[in-house]
């Protein structure tokens, strides 16, 4: 697949042109990028899966990012995916969406409760980290450099098991979700098991690198928003580490976070302050901030990477 690959045709044209091609619209306000990669990854494993517009293409599922489309006011998709919403005026347009679609799933965790009264399709299937959730992922073990391992849940105590390259719970349910929309499109169990174990992060959401002297880097840099930081870091501080290091360029995204297993903050700055405590190391230069984190890197120490510096990476692991 590829973004927004060949335009001159819109994508109301395209869907004509395919009359028999299913749509999932993919909304919300975070986590675009990591849903379209879990849908494309399992839904390609048995369907010919185009994003947006691919003359090239035939395809039986159209995956349609909402980021792309000024007007989708005449879209009747077959499932809308509300990943997460913080934002009273996209809500609206998130559910409007939800409504005219025939079936809708929905992030339990990340759309708040607020928003419940804007859904009026009664076509609902939820996923999040446990019940009452629909679909849920239950973690056996995690590593760095094998990911996560477990199974995934439904309220009938289903269970998918999932051995995945994917860092974090919370890229966990990207998974999860693509499986709900798989099997509402009627795809094999096995199939569905062998998307799964397909699937692999998009570079900058939680992907793990070689560092220096048997560390570990996770790059996370995709997505410098404070709610991606903080998952980040939850994910983070679940993996066994000599040491911890955060390197972002803004401490003030870090409000509110929880930053107590963490040895160092590296911070690339221009305005360094003089108020912050210990832990935290200022540095006005890139080359100066790798120099140091370069000094502290030994063996099983973790660095989560939210802002893009390609220089300390010495391989992606997968």
């Amino acid at each position: 697949m590829s973004l927004f690959k060949k335009k001159e045709m819109s994508l109301q044209d395209y869907l004509k042109a395919h009359p028999n091609a299913r749509t999932v619209a993919i909304a919300g306000t975070r986590g675009h990028a990591s849903a379209i990669n879990a849908l494309g990854m399992i839904l390609g494993h048995t369907f010919v899966v185009s994003l947006g517009v691919n003359e090239d293409a035939n395809p039986d599922i159209v995956l349609v990012d909402t980021r792309s489309q000024e007007d989708l006011s005449w879209l009747n998709p077959d499932v809308t995916v509300i990943t997460a919403c913080n934002d009273d005026a996209a809500a609206q347009d998130f559910f409007a969406l939800a409504n005219r679609s025939n079936q809708v799933v929905l992030n339990y965790d990340e759309v708040p409760r607020q928003y419940a009264s804007l859904l009026q399709n009664p076509e609902v299937t939820t996923y999040g980290n446990e019940l009452p959730a629909d679909y849920y992922f239950e973690n056996q073990s995690h590593t760095v450099t094998e990911g996560q391992k477990g199974d995934i849940v439904n309220i009938e105590r289903e269970h998918i098991p999932v051995e995945a390259k994917i860092l974090g719970e919370h890229n966990m349910r990207y998974l999860v979700m693509a499986t709900i929309v798989a099997k509402k499109f009627g795809v094999a169990r096995e199939q569905i098991m062998g998307g799964l174990e397909a699937v692999r992060p998009v570079y900058g959401r939680m992907s793990p690198a070689r560092g220096l002297r048997g560390s570990y880097i996770i790059d996370d840099s995709a997505d410098e928003s404070p709610e991606s930081i903080q998952l980040g870091l939850l994910a983070l501080y679940s993996y066994e580490a000599a040491s911890r290091i955060l390197v972002i360029d803004d401490v003030m995204k870090l409000k509110n976070i929880n930053l107590d297993l963490l040895s160092d903050v590296l911070v690339l700055t221009d305005a360094p302050r003089n108020d912050l405590p210990e832990k935290f190391h200022q540095f006005t230069t890139e080359i100066e901030l790798i120099n140091y984190l370069g000094s502290r890197l030994e063996e099983s120490v973790l660095v989560l990477l939210e802002i893009p510096i390609p220089e300390i990476i010495e391989s992606y692991l997968w």
